[in-house]
């Protein structure tokens, strides 16, 4: 009795041993990273209108998503996600009493334009916000070399100047890693 006793303590013993390592590669399988991107757009002064929303287009930027990849040691293939996690506006000449409300699409060459933030309530006095994100997987625009940025802005009052917006994003990539 003894010795079945010993040998049940035994295998479960070398069950939970290996439910843990078997759990320990799954975890070591998946991988979660950031890539920042900053960009900005001008606003000139001359083509902006208080009666109608206005179109602008930042110029474009590198992804650089097939070397970060390779650093995070997985591919284009292992990827099932990516989302913008943070999506910040500034303006770095002053505040942003002249935005009434801003809409932010990502584009790409080959595919449609995506919404991926707005920000309708912009405080008085605020030289930063953070957008309200869409929440949409943009993982085939990061995958491409170079992605933009077509921000449709609507002000309370004519511009006397020329503005700037800054644009700070992160993305957060799920995925899993080169066995």
């Amino acid at each position: 009795m003894k010795h079945k006793l010993i040998i049940i303590v035994s295998a479960v013993i070398w069950m939970g041993i290996s439910s843990c390592q078997k759990t320990k590669n799954s975890i070591n399988e998946a991988t979660e990273f950031t890539i920042n991107y900053t960009t900005t757009v001008a606003i000139p002064s001359s083509s902006i209108s208080v009666t109608a929303p206005a179109d602008f287009t930042s110029p474009q930027i590198p992804t650089t998503s097939s070397s970060r990849f390779a650093a995070e040691k997985t591919t284009q293939e292992l990827i099932d996600e990516i989302k913008m996690t943070t999506f910040n506006l500034s303006n770095p000449n002053g505040n942003l009493n002249f935005l009434k409300s801003i809409t932010i699409f990502i584009k790409t060459a080959g595919l449609p334009d995506v919404q991926v933030a707005t920000k309708t309530n912009i405080p008085q006095g605020a030289t930063s916000v953070a957008a309200d994100l869409s929440g949409a997987n943009i993982k085939d625009y990061i995958f491409k070399d170079n992605i933009q940025f077509r921000v449709t802005v609507t002000i309370t009052t004519g511009l006397t100047a020329d503005q700037s917006l800054k644009i700070d994003q992160t993305v957060t990539v799920k995925g899993k890693k080169i066995k």
